[in-house]
Parts: structure tokens; C-alpha cells; sequence
């Protein structure tokens, strides 16, 4: 494992120095001052190439909180667009999705290219395009500015981003007229399918038209995981353009400066000068609207100010927390956790308020920004979407109208939308919990009403669509109370979800005081109990006729083909977030529970099946942290007056499967998920279930930790904290005493609130 030779650009009083040092087992990590306080600049210890690596897909790319524009470099066409170990940098596209499960995007690839790589325009696109290599130290990065040089060529290249835009600055050798190429055929090859032949990117249609000496625009439609994907660019250049050179299906067409089809290049060329700034403005509308947003966002030429905006931007975020710790990789784990958390939600509307819905169609502003760029509810609404409601209630209150907004044009909230358009992928209806969460929290500015209807009609929906070639809808789960395993794939998991989203609907319910959808959703959400099966212990493929599926071996995995989803059953067994004492009785007990999740993290860690799920990660025993199915499991020990159990595993986990290291993601981070259980569980806490504002106790892992939120201050303490100290002796909220293994929201987050831990090293339950 190569060892982190990455440079951070250090801001603000509290960073004076750094240096590099080594922990005793030889990693290379960053010393930090230890010393912060909430408000101050904390932007320093975000290490993006934490999880660059292995199975993670974070790049370093510059972005601001939620933006559209994910900038960055491209190493390679498949997954996020970066692996750490690749040599060669292909370009450096605009729209990216750090974290991915499944690689999109990858649109609109520039490259600065130097007179002496290119010296004449060839007559035929050159097969392989134009790629550099690079060293990491030469990767310098800051929140909202990513720089590097391309060594083949000896050309610095530095960008930056707003919320619409990227702001690129090239420094050029000094030798001749330099140029810029920029794809439109280049595009994500990773398809989310499990259909061999579904292709991955492909253009339908793409446009370039010069418009003026230092203005081009174009547009590039495509389709991938969404089938109709827009991205509109305007971009301006700080120096006319000399020449413009298209290139059709890689031929050079002459003495052209506008195209359009499916297969479109240029490379413009510049006088000599060693430095070119290049403004970039995106939407997913249209020409205008990315023109609009350029102008707005980025009206000048200085490069060094939006730069300082967006930093500023990150710091203004992240500094909501603050940690006195002697720890500093946990420290820097931390923060590039909260950074990558509040990558998302992913904007997708224009500053006029326009923004293409689901139906691939353009919409005005309905008053609020339209976040469905990225929505992947199936991973983040466990507790990426939760920790957005403590550091950014605004974004979780305009992320619900985004959901309404959907609803009003496709007759359903969200499942799972990319590019603004429904995918269907995943299973379960999360945006459900989402909305019961943000409900449950006082997150209320918009029509309730409608809120709660929406989540009603979504949760009756007999048909919503076809992801991957297979039915998606509930008319089997209505029909049967179970999702029957001949009729369709991943039937105990759609099963298991949908029995949580109708809990979570008759919790936002009664709070609404909705008797008749209390009782009917309530009443649905013990489906569960209809794919246990007693004779094993286990959640099990049931056909229609009320026969169980045979053979069964708890240990296989045929990825996205078997009863289960991306998982088997030993993972897919505990997930009854809503329902863990319906869950003990069924297995004779909250002892005969116990057993059963010490069998889990005990047993033998083997995966059996020819198509094994990749998903499948990070295993302690038959616990999958590297996806999401498991991520309560750990915490449903405090449900059983097993509190010592949780605050073992969860120490085992913060500390064994998350690592400052391009490898230290131990999954993807699914668009921040990851990310998020670490920041929650670091804290001491974890959002088990949603729509009642509870909190499972784990344990801290900072000696003292403090969260600015909207209506007070968190101040956590913790002394005596240690991987060692991992257990609980006490617990005080505001000096009081607690003898419960659950915080309440309005407990810890309505104003000004002290938690303070005794820690030991002794196991003590209740």
C-alpha cells in the first residue's frame, strides 16, 4: 500500500505548521494542532484520497456543499473517475459522484495541452485522446480547489468551484501556442445494471458553437444509469481564441466552428502565455441557463477569490464541530467524513430556479433549490440524510420539496433519481423515512399535508417502473404481505424495507394525529414477520403459495438475483430497525436475540455462490459494514439491555475498518453513508430509526467534541475515552443521570446541552 504523500493547503490562525509523521505501525498520517475551538478554520484536515483507494470512489475533486459541479481529475472511465494507484490522468471532467456504488457522469472532459505535446493539428483524432502523468506529491489539495501538475506535459493545473460552475487556471510551459481539447463523447463506461449488454455512457445528441472571441457553448445529452441525462455548458476563456479545430467521429472537419452529433472533439488553440483561465458554466436546462449561472457565480477573472468563497464555504460547515483530542488520524477521519457527508444532496436547478424533473421535462422554480443530481435514498437515509438535518436544516427542508416537487410530476416521491431522473434503482421507498425524520425534527416548512398523502399514495403504488429489467411496485407486498420470492427478485429485502417505510409513514402519521393511517401502516409494518422462518432463524425467500425456498444456505450471495440485495441472509436477517422486541419474541428472546447477533459478528466470514455480491465488504463475522444493510446491526444490543456489546463493536469498527489511507473506506461510500455512520458514531450516537427522534448510545471517541447546530450548542465529554475505555460507565444529560441506552432529539438538539461520559474499561450492562 502506497504510503500518503499529499500536501494540504492550510488556512486560518488555528493551523500554523504541519508536519508529516508516523504512527507505530509505520502509516504515514498528519500531525495537526489539536487544539480547535467550534468557529474556527478546521478545513485542513479533510484528506479526500481517504478512500481514493480500494473499494471507496472518493476523488479529490473541487466542489462546494451540494453543488452541481463536482470537478476533478479522471484516471480512469469506471467508477468515480479516480483510483488512487493509476498512473495517467486522462482530463479533468465536471460532473462527478465522489462515493459512488455505481460510476455515472464523467461529463464535459477538458485538457490543457502544451505546444510541444501537439505541434499541428492531426487530420484524425489521435486514438486514446491526450493523457499525463503525475505524482501524488505534486497533488495539492484544499475543500473547493484541487491542483496538480501534469508532468509529460510540465503544465500546472489548478480548479475550482462554486455551486454551478468550475473555474479552471492552467500555467503552460512557455514555448508556443498551447491548447485546450475538450470530449463530448467522453463519458462514464460503468453502467449500475446487472444486464451484460447494457451500455454505459452513451451521447444521443451533442452541440459546439463559438459565440464569440472567448465564449463557446454546447450541450451534451446522454444516457447511463438515467436514461436521458442534460448537461448545458457555457464557457469563457480569459484570452480570445485563435483557432478552433472539430473533429467528427475523430476526422478534423474544416474551417467549422459549430457541430453537432455523437461523437465531437475540439482543441482550441491560444497565443503563447503561460497562463490561461478558463470559466465554466453548467445546467442541466439549457444554453441560457448555463450562461445565466456563469454569470452570476463567477462574474470576474480572479481565480484566487472563488477559490477563498468556496473554502470559506467548506469552513463555515465544518467548523460546526470542534475536538480537543490527542488522536490525529481519527481527527482527520473525522472531518473528511463530515466533508464527504455534506457533498450531498447534489443540486440540479439553476439560479433562476429552473430545473428538469423526472419527466425530463423543464420547470420553473417552484421557490426552492431542486436537489436530485445524486438521490440515493437506499444508502443515505440511515444517517447521511439525518446528520444533513443537524448541519444543514435548510437543505433537509428544500431536499423534502425536491421530493414533493417530484411527486407532483410523476405521481410518486423519489426512489432513487440521478440526473433528475427516476431510476428506480434499489429497493424500498426511503424517501418515506427521510420525510418522517425531517417531520419528527420540526423540519416542517412545506405542505404537510401533501407531505403525508404523497408518502401514502407512494406506499399503495401496485407499479412504479422497471430498474434492471425487473418490476418494481408493491402490488405483491399489498396482495401477499410479503414480496413472494417466485414472483420477484430480492424478495426479503423489498419485503423488509417496505414493512420499515410503512412504520415510518404511521409514525409521521400519529404524530399528525392521523388515527386511520396510524393503524393501517402500522398494521402493514409487521410484514416482516411473514419471511421469518422459525425452523432456521432466519429471513427467508417465501413463494406465493406460502412455501419456503430450498435449498437455503444463509451464507450465499448471487448479487441483485437471489431473495436478499447485495447481502445474505445472516445480514439481512437483523434489518427490523422499527421492531426489535417483535424481533426477540420471534426468536424466543431477548437471550435467544442475543445469541443470534453474537453468532453474527462470530461466525465464519466465507461468502458461498458463483456471483457473489461485491457489496458484501468489510466483515466482522457475517457483518457487512461495507454496505449499508448492516449499519444499525451493532446498535440493536442497546435494545436488549446489551449496551456494553454496542459499544464494543462499534469501537471495534471506528477503529479496525475506517483507516487514513487510500484503502480506509472498507466499502463505497455511497454518496456519503459511509461517511455519516462514523461521524454519528464518533459522537456516541446513532439514528437507529427515524420518525421518532431517538438515539441508540454507542460510544464516543473524542475526549471532548463540540457541534454548533441551528439552536444551540452539543458539548460532548468524554476524558476518559480510549479504544480501551471503550465502555460505559455513566452517562449525564445537563448533569442529570441517565439509566437508558436511547437519547431523544429534543433531549440534546434545542438548545445549549451537555453529554458527559465515564468511561471504562470494563463491560457494564443495564
Amino acid at each position: 500500500m502506497r504510503k500518503l504523500l499529499v500536501l494540504f493547503l492550510f488556512v486560518g490562525i488555528v493551523f500554523t505548521s504541519k508536519s508529516i509523521s508516523r504512527d507505530k505501525s509505520g502509516q504515514t498520517y498528519f500531525k495537526q494542532n489539536s487544539h480547535v475551538k467550534t468557529g474556527m478554520d478546521v478545513t485542513g484536515y479533510v484528506n479526500p484520497f481517504i478512500g481514493s483507494g480500494g473499494n471507496g470512489n472518493i476523488i479529490p475533486c473541487a466542489c462546494v456543499p451540494s453543488g452541481m459541479v463536482q470537478v476533478g481529475v479522471d484516471t480512469r472511465m469506471e467508477n468515480s473517475g479516480y483510483m488512487y494507484n493509476d498512473k495517467k490522468i486522462l482530463g479533468i471532467s465536471h460532473v462527478h459522484k465522489s462515493g459512488a456504488g455505481c460510476g455515472d457522469f464523467l461529463d464535459l472532459l477538458f485538457q490543457p495541452i502544451p505546444e510541444h505535446i501537439l505541434k499541428q493539428i492531426p487530420a484524425k483524432y489521435p486514438e486514446g485522446g491526450f493523457s499525463s502523468s503525475f505524482l501524488h506529491q505534486d497533488e495539492k489539495f484544499s475543500p473547493g480547489n484541487y491542483s496538480v501538475r501534469l508532468s509529460d506535459f510540465g503544465t500546472d493545473l489548478s480548479i475550482t468551484a462554486t455551486s454551478r460552475c468550475a473555474f479552471h487556471r492552467y500555467t503552460f510551459p512557455k514555448n508556443g501556442n498551447n491548447k485546450v481539447l475538450i470530449d463530448l463523447k467522453y463519458g462514464s463506461r460503468g453502467a449500475c445494471t446487472i444486464v451484460s449488454n447494457d451500455p454505459g455512457d452513451t451521447v444521443k445528441i451533442s452541440s459546439f458553437k463559438r459565440i464569440d472571441d472567448c465564449t463557446i457553448v454546447g450541450s451534451r445529452i446522454s444516457n447511463g444509469w438515467s436514461p436521458e441525462q442534460h448537461v448545458y455548458f457555457c464557457v469563457r476563456f480569459s484570452k480570445p481564441i485563435k483557432t478552433i479545430n472539430l473533429f467528427d467521429h475523430d476526422i478534423l472537419i474544416q474551417e467549422s466552428e459549430q457541430l453537432s452529433g455523437t461523437n465531437i472533439k475540439a482543441i482550441l488553440e491560444f497565443d503563447s502565455d503561460d497562463e490561461l483561465l478558463v470559466k465554466v458554466g453548467l445546467s442541466p436546462v439549457d444554453e441560457d441557463g448555463a450562461r445565466k449561472n456563469l454569470d452570476a457565480e463567477i462574474p470576474g477573472w480572479d481565480f484566487e477569490k472563488t477559490k477563498k468563497e468556496a473554502l470559506d464555504e467548506w469552513s463555515a460547515n465544518l467548523s460546526k464541530f470542534a475536538i480537543e483530542d490527542n488522536d490525529e488520524q481519527k481527527k482527520e477521519l473525522f472531518y473528511s467524513f463530515v466533508y464527504n457527508t455534506l457533498v450531498y444532496p447534489m443540486l440540479y436547478s439553476d439560479v433562476d430556479g429552473r430545473f428538469r424533473g423526472p419527466d425530463h421535462q423543464i420547470h420553473p422554480s417552484f421557490g426552492s433549490p431542486y436537489y436530485a443530481g445524486v438521490v440515493g435514498f437506499w444508502d443515505t437515509f440511515r444517517a447521511a440524510c439525518p446528520l444533513i438535518t443537524i448541519l444543514r436544516p435548510d437543505v433537509a427542508n428544500d431536499y423534502v420539496k425536491t421530493c414533493l416537487a417530484h411527486f407532483d410530476i410523476f405521481g410518486q416521491l423519489p426512489i432513487w433519481t440521478l440526473a433528475g431522473g427516476e431510476t428506480f434503482q434499489m429497493i424500498g421507498l426511503h424517501s418515506l423515512p427521510f420525510i418522517a425524520d425531517c417531520y419528527t425534527k420540526g423540519i416542517r416548512n412545506y405542505d404537510t399535508s401533501k407531505a403525508i398523502n404523497a408518502m401514502v399514495t407512494s406506499a399503495n403504488k401496485d407499479t412504479c417502473g422497471f430498474s434492471m429489467r425487473y418490476f418494481v411496485g408493491l402490488k405483491n407486498y399489498k396482495k401477499y404481505g410479503y414480496v413472494p420470492a417466485d414472483l420477484e427478485m430480492e424478495s426479503v429485502a423489498r419485503t423488509l424495507e417496505y414493512a420499515y417505510d410503512d412504520w415510518c409513514i404511521a409514525q409521521m402519521a400519529k404524530q399528525m394525529g392521523n388515527d386511520s393511517i396510524y393503524s393501517v401502516f402500522s398494521q402493514r409494518s409487521r410484514n416482516y414477520k411473514n419471511v421469518f422462518d422459525p425452523s432456521t432463524g432466519f429471513m427467508r425467500g417465501r413463494f406465493a403459495d406460502g412455501s419456503w425456498r430450498v435449498p437455503f444456505d444463509p451464507y450465499e450471495s448471487n448479487h441483485r438475483r437471489d431473495d436478499y440485495c447485495e447481502g445474505n441472509a445472516w445480514q439481512w436477517t437483523f434489518f427490523v430497525p422499527h421492531d426489535v422486541t417483535g424481533l426477540a419474541k420471534m426468536m424466543g428472546g431477548n437471550k435467544k436475540l442475543e445469541a443470534r447477533l453474537d453468532s453474527l459478528f462470530n461466525a465464519n466470514s466465507m461468502i458461498s455462490g458463483e456471483n457473489v455480491s461485491g457489496d458484501i465488504s468489510g466483515l466482522i463475522g457475517q457483518y457487512a459494514h461495507g454496505n449499508e444493510p448492516s449499519h444499525h446491526v451493532a446498535y440493536l444490543y442497546d435494545y436488549i439491555n446489551q449496551p456494553s456489546k454496542t459499544q464494543y463493536y462499534v469501537r471495534e469498527i471506528m477503529d479496525k475498518l475506517y483507516k487514513n489511507s487510500p484503502e480506509g473506506i472498507c466499502g463505497n461510500d455511497d454518496t456519503g453513508q459511509m461517511s455519516a455512520w462514523y461521524v454519528w458514531s464518533a459522537m456516541g450516537f446513532y439514528p437507529v430509526r427515524h420518525g421518532t427522534g431517538e438515539y441508540m448510545v454507542g460510544t464516543p471517541l473524542f475526549k471532548h467534541l463540540e457541534l454548533i447546530h441551528e439552536k444551540g450548542k452539543l458539548v460532548i465529554n468524554a476524558p476518559g475515552a480510549s479504544s480501551l475505555n471503550r465502555y460505559i460507565k455513566s452517562l449525564r444529560l445537563n448533569g442529570k443521570k441517565l439509566k437508558r441506552n436511547y437519547l431523544l432529539h429534543n433531549e440534546i438538539f434545542s438548545g445549549d446541552t451537555l453529554l458527559e461520559f465515564e468511561m471504562t474499561d470494563s463491560p457494564r450492562n443495564n
